[in-house]
């Protein structure tokens, strides 16, 4: 348990040991030097008292038979006594075995061979006449106790030190064994382990800081936990804002490449007319060339603003309930005549009465995206197959392009902006290649599940649309 020279356990453990060995000595050094004088005062107060108490019992009867009285009270009080007349005469010794010496009343006496004693001379009356009494105590017994007490130290300091030790080292380990505990789940904090919790068992102090620690551990894992989150979500986002940065440049330099070639054409156009060069003399054909370039470069800055509009964080698109039979009914009617142009059968299957909750707008132009995009990648006399009913959990739209495929490869980057399966990349016939982008941004920003895929009779392209009530 004890490792360290600076730990709180042996410090206490010795201080402790130190201060019950000091605080035992002095008062067994006390209880040395002040019993006999104590036990001293105790024996003479006691002799005063029962001196005068004989005194006054002896005052009633004669000389005569104060002789058993005056026995009694040698013998209990372990004393001689001796009385003399008025001149001088020993009257009676009831108990002597002790040679007499004679010295001065009220004092203290040692001689060589006779231990301390002390005399006390008062008269004493009898009913027949009036003498002195002459007590001697000896004060043997009161050194002897100081003598045993100075003999016994050795045994009783070696107890002493040992029962010191014990009780410091049952009183340290009561002390410190919480705090090493705490200290414990302090330094487990400080390596942001929060797993370990403190007993709280006592109401003291010790226990009020169990508790601290406990609520502060619970506090700083919460706070660590609500960092460790947010330092995630920032990490996402800012592996989000890198991606849609690397996106807006490489966004740009899609555009600017789409936009090169046909200011180039037109420029060159509008030269060769300012100038009359070879074939461009002929002005009236140029400028309709020039023109039709100048309206696909209008259609397709129309649709960039379009995509731009859709990935802003600030875009949210309406929520109405859009009757979804009747708007796919009529984007088809708009596109009879790009079907008629490519000889182009169409299969309607529309259930009526569907609705759904959506931006109006934003879905008659994915659905006619969709639907112009079969009709453009179909060859002449195949058929587009278009479907709507109401499934168990959804509403099912479905457009099946036949006599068509898209290698697999592809189908992952069909939904890129500027991609386009056309790889001559004539928007007469490829399109500007933001049709299905829009499409996917639209699908993306309503939640709505949709999947392009190979079919054994050509391409189909599927939309579920959320219920009505599950739309709400």
């Amino acid at each position: 348990m004890i490792q360290r020279k600076k730990s709180i356990t042996l410090k206490i453990f010795w201080i402790t040991s130190l201060l019950i060995a000091l605080t035992t000595s002095i008062l067994f050094a006390a209880f040395y030097f002040l019993l006999p004088s104590f036990y001293y005062e105790y024996k003479i107060n006691k002799l005063n008292h029962g001196i005068d108490q004989l005194l006054n019992d002896v005052s009633e009867v004669p000389v005569s038979q104060a002789q058993n009285l005056l026995y009694e009270f040698t013998h209990d009080y372990n004393i001689h006594l001796l009385i003399r007349d008025q001149q001088g005469n020993m009257i009676s010794i009831p108990s002597s075995s002790s040679p007499l010496v004679k010295i001065p009343s009220q004092s203290n006496y040692e001689m060589d061979g006779i231990p301390p004693i002390r005399i006390i001379e008062k008269p004493i009356s009898f009913q027949d006449g009036r003498f002195i009494a002459i007590f001697v105590a000896t004060l043997q017994p009161i050194d002897e106790a100081s003598n045993a007490i100075l003999m016994l130290m050795p045994y009783m300091g070696f107890f002493v030190l040992l029962i010191s030790m014990a009780g410091a080292f049952l009183y340290t380990k009561l002390i410190t064994q919480p705090l090493l505990k705490i200290n414990q789940v302090a330094k487990r904090m400080a390596k942001l382990d929060f797993s370990q919790r403190l007993e709280n068992r006592s109401d003291d102090e010790i226990g009020e800081l169990s508790q601290s620690l406990n609520e502060l551990s619970q506090n700083l894992k919460q706070t660590m936990s609500e960092l460790q989150q947010a330092n995630a979500q920032l990490k996402d986002d800012i592996q989000r804002e890198r991606e849609q940065e690397a996106k807006r440049r490489e966004w740009m330099a899609t555009i600017s490449h789409e936009l090169k070639s046909p200011i180039t054409a037109v420029m060159g156009q509008l030269e060769g007319m300012i100038h009359q060069i070879g074939v461009y003399k002929d002005r009236d054909k140029y400028l309709r060339r020039s023109y039709s370039i100048i309206k696909n470069m209008e259609q397709l800055v129309k649709e960039i603003l379009e995509v731009s509009k859709l990935e802003s964080d600030a875009f949210h698109p309406l929520k109405k309930t859009v009757p979804l039979s009747s708007m796919i009914q009529s984007v088809i009617k708009r596109l009879e005549f790009f079907r008629e142009d490519k000889q182009i059968r169409f299969d309607v299957s529309i259930e009526p009465d569907l609705f759904v909750t959506a931006d109006p707008g934003y879905l008659q132009k994915a659905v006619a995206n969709i639907i112009h995009n079969a009709i453009n990648y179909s060859p002449s006399g195949e058929t587009v197959r278009i479907s709507l009913a109401q499934k168990n959990t959804h509403i099912e739209f479905r457009v099946l392009n036949t006599g068509s495929s898209i290698p697999e490869a592809e189908l992952e980057k069909i939904f890129e902006p500027f991609y386009r399966l056309e790889k001559s990349r004539n928007r007469n016939t490829g399109g500007s290649g933001l049709g299905l982008y829009i499409v996917k941004q639209i699908l993306d920003i309503h939640s709505f599940p949709y999947r392009l895929s190979n079919e054994e009779n050509g391409v189909l392209f599927t939309i579920h649309f959320p219920l009505p009530e599950q739309n709400d």
